[in-house]
């Protein structure tokens, strides 16, 4: 297809209109499965709920659940649970470093969500950008383990809540006097809760001085193809896909993932894309390790990225972003990455195949 034949379809309709009789939040649970949160036919209504969790009031705020990343829990309405994470840097901004340095890029997120849309992953839950006003709208319905982290800086109001790094005002965040940018991951149904949460084995060690097994075994995807759950499909092929996906937005952070609870069949749920498009200049090849090393995807996959390839890609991706409340979301030369990038797993997957043949490479386990 052509790019606007793919914006067509997958940009958001803005303007949706909901039956006010019928709960937004339920429209979540009727695209969800064990295998996928959303699908490509899923964009008309989509923007029904991503409205309204930038409208919605807020009725609750607390501290953000257990991680190392500044966030808060909001509830939305009367039942709708999301994470807010705030704004820290500019959208220019270029992160140096290692590849997962860096505080949460609330703008990653969002643009996160819409790259897993545009390659047919359909793993990422729902984000949207949303402007919060920390004095109307938070601090009046706010715990007092939220609360109590607020503090006022040049006359801004800020907070810095709890988390591994959230050390006190000095590794808060401040709004605009009152305002303050962020983005809103909307948590899944209850029906489908998530399972515990399981080391990648392809995590790093983070630590310069030592090296994780992948880094340094030549035959490790055959160790890993040999040890529950990875000797049969799905969740090989799952992990492959994501690492694509995080190669794509340069997210190098995935050292866990987690699944629904209850399904042995669950799909991998990419949460957490925020240490995404930190720098669009650099290409993290570590990322692709399970497709290099284990030389396998999903045909579905690969036949969507080829379609995607010439910069298509970038271009629907620039086309859909460029309609959210809070664009621009990224940087042009993050639009140039996205493409790069593409080009760079696609001469991987064609290099594994001229050693292995497609059957051995591109399959097909019937898991969507």
């Amino acid at each position: 297809m052509k790019v606007r034949d793919w914006t067509n379809q997958l940009k958001i309709n803005w303007s949706c209109q909901h039956d006010a009789q019928y709960p937004v939040w339920q429209l979540t649970a009727e695209w969800l499965n064990h295998r996928h949160i959303t699908n490509d036919h899923a964009s008309n209504q989509l923007g029904c709920v991503l409205k309204a969790m930038q409208r919605s009031a807020i009725t609750h705020a607390d501290v953000g659940l257990k991680g190392t990343q500044l966030k808060a829990t909001l509830t939305l309405g009367d039942a709708q649970r999301v994470v807010f994470k705030p704004r820290f840097y500019e959208r220019d901004f270029t992160m140096v470093g290692t590849p997962y340095a860096g505080k949460d890029r609330h703008n990653a997120e969002i643009a996160a969500f819409h790259v897993n849309r545009v390659i047919g992953l359909h793993k990422v839950p729902l984000v949207v950008g949303r402007v919060v006003d920390l004095e109307s709208e938070v601090r009046p319905v706010a715990h007092r383990n939220l609360l109590s982290t607020f503090f006022y800086k040049d006359g801004n109001a800020c907070f810095y809540g709890k988390c591994h790094y959230c050390k006190g005002p000095e590794t808060g965040v401040c709004a605009n006097r009152t305002l303050l940018e962020g983005s809103l991951t909307i948590w899944l149904p209850d029906a489908y809760k998530l399972g515990n949460t399981q080391r990648h084995p392809w995590s790093r060690t983070y630590n310069s001085h030592r090296q994780a097994a992948w880094e340094t075994k030549s035959d490790y995807c055959h160790t890993v193809r040999r040890t529950r759950p990875y000797e049969t499909p799905p969740r090989l092929l799952d992990l492959v896909d994501i690492a694509v996906f995080d190669f794509i937005i340069s997210n190098a952070d995935r050292h866990h993932y987690e699944t629904f609870e209850y399904s042995k069949d669950s799909s991998v749920i990419a949460l957490d894309n925020g240490k995404s498009f930190g720098n669009p200049y650099v290409d993290e090849m570590t990322i692709l390790a399970p497709l290099y090393q284990c030389c396998i995807i999903r045909q579905r996959m690969y036949d969507r990225l080829w379609q995607l390839r010439n910069g298509v890609l970038g271009q629907v991706l620039y086309n859909i972003l460029r309609e959210e409340s809070l664009a621009p979301i990224l940087s042009r030369s993050n639009y140039k990455a996205v493409d790069r990038r593409l080009h760079i797993v696609l001469n991987i997957v064609d290099e594994c195949i001229s050693k292995h043949g497609r059957q051995e490479v591109l399959l097909d386990d019937s898991y969507t």
